[in-house]
């Protein structure tokens, strides 16, 4: 399940993020925060498996106008990360946002690539 962050998951939030190469430094990390925080065209999301279940991982995300969003960071705590909740956490995106066509950065595409040919099969 898939839900806007609150200021209440801030820590948990951080902790998750810091996981990503490049913002393992505190510095690092609350600018990536405060940037998702100045524009209302970025939003945080936390998953989680069920609703009121532990928060297992992040997304971040880039609204670039009504038909493409950019997915800025995927992230799942160790012992989550596998292909089926990477898929399921974009899965819940998509479900969310039908209109918007996920794209990623150069570190993430790949795994949206994937997600969107195991979709793509599902439907066939």
């Amino acid at each position: 399940m898939l839900t806007i962050s609150r200021q209440s998951n801030e820590k948990t939030v951080m902790g998750i993020l810091s996981l990503l190469p490049g913002l393992r430094e505190i510095a690092h990390l609350n600018a990536e925060i405060a940037w998702y925080h100045d524009n209302e065209a970025r939003s945080l999301y936390v998953w989680q498996k069920e609703s009121q279940g532990q928060i297992l991982g992040m997304l971040g995300v880039e609204v670039y106008n009504a038909e493409i969003t950019i997915i800025r960071h995927v992230a799942l705590t160790p012992e989550s990360r596998s292909a089926r909740n990477y898929f399921a956490m974009l899965s819940d995106y998509q479900e969310q946002h039908p209109e918007s066509f996920l794209m990623g950065t150069l570190d993430n595409q790949k795994l949206i690539n994937k997600w969107r040919k195991s979709t793509s099969q599902k439907m066939v």
